[in-house]
């Protein structure tokens, strides 16, 4: 090419392909799959659900359910939404005095409506554990016969000798994982470990494996704080550490290719997938020698938060339609509710060989006009009860949709 071009034209020659190159990238993510621009959102009267929303202080601020489909209750992991506002170290958030310190497992019985059609919520009962719970995201599996809870937990940070509270917006959160095993009988959740790493930066979602022995974490940020941080909606960051139950012990075992690594979920067949948040990718891992190789990849178009996994093997994603609206919803969350969008890629954790590469990704609802959907960060569907569960972190209220037949 030099031979061909002179200096000046190969120099412009460069700065196009460059220019090019960072659009493919970067740019052109942002603009169309992150931003939205262009996207067509349907109105909720297109697709076959029947919402109603469901309002209470224990119900807001709910960054992530789960489902316990034999035993039909729901649980959702709540706060207040001025703690949320203040404390959130995912979002940047560092004032500790903002917390409510009344973060808590709230549990409704989903065929339960009663009278006041709050579906018996009340909010569990915590045992064993003296310190505060600043939940986030969590997990949930049946361990002989009891249900095991594994709680993302953003404590302040705290000198180790004062005590007193460090500046977290220079020091981070001191995350962690908790374990906690449900007392049905007395609905106390009974604190069993304490999980605590360097590998657990910045923890975002957690998946368990069917054992109760390993689990992954998906870290959405590269560094606790920093003047970079914002940066990686351009260039990537997140990664994935696997942690033992057992000994406690974690490491980071994927730190390549993410883009605000956030929802994950783990299937029978070893698969975790995990949502980037920034590309709407979903990537699909699975465990080798210690490490999570990238095995297949799913492209959604859509920026997403956290996945689900039903009884029907059908992959679930909270998806943001409008990221715009869905930002100004977190800053005046009593007012403004963004549209959202519930994916599915259906049987997915059913194909052991194609995975990604013949999974279509279809829309389950979608709310263009904010008439009943949450700003949702997570969607839960029970495939028994033809329903759907939508909540939201930044949400004064969670959203049961019933399936019109």
């Amino acid at each position: 090419m030099a031979g061909i071009l002179g200096p000046r034209a190969l120099s412009w020659a460069l700065v196009v392909l460059a220019t090019g190159v960072v659009y493919r990238t970067y740019i052109h993510n942002i603009i169309f799959v992150t931003i939205g621009v262009g996207r067509e959102i349907q109105p909720i009267e297109d697709f076959p659900w029947t919402c109603t929303r469901v309002q209470h202080s224990l119900l807001e601020g709910c960054e992530d359910l789960w489902l316990d489909d034999q035993e039909r209750k729901l649980y959702a992991a709540c706060t207040s939404l001025d703690s949320r506002q203040g404390w959130s170290p995912a979002g940047d958030h560092y004032n500790i005095s903002a917390r409510s310190r009344t973060d808590h497992i709230a549990v409704l019985d989903i065929d339960q409506p009663g009278l006041n059609g709050l579906y018996g919520l009340r909010q569990l009962q915590i045992g064993g554990y003296h310190d505060d719970l600043d939940l986030h995201g969590f997990d949930v599996r049946n361990i002989e016969g009891r249900l095991r809870f594994w709680l993302i937990n953003h404590r302040p940070p705290v000198d180790p000798v004062t005590g007193e509270f460090l500046d977290a917006s220079t020091v981070g959160a001191n995350s962690t994982v908790e374990i906690f095993d449900l007392d049905e009988a007395s609905e106390t959740l009974e604190h069993v470990k304490t999980v605590a790493s360097e590998a657990i930066i910045t923890p975002n979602g957690v998946a368990v494996e069917e054992d109760g022995l390993g689990f992954v974490i998906t870290n959405d940020h590269n560094t606790k704080t920093g003047a970079f941080r914002g940066l990686e909606m351009l260039i990537g960051g997140g990664s994935l550490a696997y942690c033992r139950s057992d000994t406690g012990k974690c490491h980071i075992a994927a730190d390549k290719g993410f883009s605000t690594a956030n929802g994950i979920a783990h299937d029978k067949n070893g698969h975790y997938y995990v949502a980037h948040s920034v590309t709407g990718l979903i990537t699909v891992h699975e465990l080798v020698n210690d490490q999570l190789i990238q095995v297949d990849s799913i492209h959604t178009g859509y920026p997403m938060d956290n996945l689900w996994l039903d009884a029907d093997g059908n992959l679930i994603a909270a998806a943001f339609p409008d990221s715009i609206a869905f930002v100004k919803s977190t800053m005046d969350p009593y007012n403004v509710v963004a549209p959202a969008t519930v994916l599915t890629i259906n049987g997915i954790a059913n194909q052991l060989k194609t995975l990604g590469k013949d999974s279509k990704v279809a829309k389950l609802v979608e709310d263009r006009d904010a008439k009943s959907l949450p700003s949702s960060t997570v969607a839960v569907h029970d495939v028994k009860g033809r329903k759907l569960f939508l909540a939201g972190v930044f949400s004064p209220f969670i959203t049961i949709c019933e399936q019109r037949i």
